[in-house]
């Protein structure tokens, strides 16, 4: 939505779809079946394409079809979509120009602010103590990891992180955190207040789930599915939750500031990759 007013403002022809529900929004912006037939580019949710062509959409009755908007649209359509399941991601890559925004780096770098942020102030809101003086695991040194642990850090936590490559280790203890491999798992899990999972990849799983304190608070930031057994977790009565979208709720403003800056460079690189065949 942050996008659509944005862009909206700067002049450019913008439509939506999928925020039927949405009574906020003008019935104008809505769009139809003139502009599907008329559109350059289609934009899925950074949530990605599930392989039956729906997308999430909090805003529409029930699931919402992207491939219904496909349908309606020119040959020429350039797709933007965070991810798109096999073997549907093979079929739109071979008719259309397909991008897969999600794997673009500076978009990835970008986000990592506000989901950092954001789960940080989730964290604030769930937990009875503050982050200041407590014990913060964070699992993975990736973007949102590097970002995260150097904010929790900021605020005074004893930041201990758990990753797999060595290397991963040297810059965590480089930066003052201490450092965990996977090998020693269970003592980076134990007494830690909060449990942040970065890592696309069950990491959180029942075996090491029974090795955290019944207080502590486990946020998941990975995409969908997350790298946590929720059931496991629901049964042995622990905190946790997947935290999907975070840029777009904690800082919907930067996170539209973002989308707009990296998706007028990939419309505009899908373009003259078009020109050049």
């Amino acid at each position: 939505m942050e996008l659509y007013r944005r862009w909206k403002e700067e002049g450019l022809d913008v439509k939506l779809a999928g925020f039927e529900q949405a009574s906020y929004i003008d019935r104008d912006a809505m769009a139809r079946e003139e502009d599907f037939a008329r559109a350059a580019v289609l934009i899925a949710p950074l949530t990605g394409v599930k392989a039956d062509g729906t997308v999430k959409a909090i805003f529409s009755a029930g699931s919402f079809s992207f491939l219904s908007c496909l349908a309606k649209a020119g040959p020429d359509v350039i797709l933007l979509a965070g991810s798109v399941a096999s073997p549907l991601k093979e079929e739109l890559a071979a008719g259309y120009r397909l991008v897969l925004t999600a794997a673009d780096e500076e978009l990835a770098l970008l986000n990592a602010i506000p989901t950092a942020e954001g789960a940080i102030q989730k964290a604030m809101e769930l937990s009875p103590i503050t982050l200041h003086g407590s014990v913060a695991l964070v699992i993975g040194l990736g973007r949102c990891g590097t970002v995260l642990a150097r904010a929790l850090q900021g605020l005074g936590a004893h930041v201990r992180v758990l990753v797999r490559r060595c290397e991963s280790a040297a810059l965590a203890f480089a930066a003052g955190y201490t450092p965990y491999d996977m090998a020693s798992a269970a003592e980076a899990l134990s007494g830690a207040d909060f449990i942040f999972n970065t890592a696309p990849a069950l990491v959180l799983d029942a075996a090491r789930l029974q090795l955290v304190k019944k207080d502590a608070l486990i946020l998941d930031l990975a995409s969908e599915p997350g790298g946590t057994d929720f059931a496991a977790a629901k049964a042995l009565g622990l905190t946790a939750m997947l935290l999907p979208g975070l840029p777009g709720q904690a800082a919907p403003r930067t996170a539209g500031a973002i989308l707009a800056r990296v998706y007028r460079r990939l419309i505009a690189q899908a373009k003259q990759a078009r020109r050049s065949q």
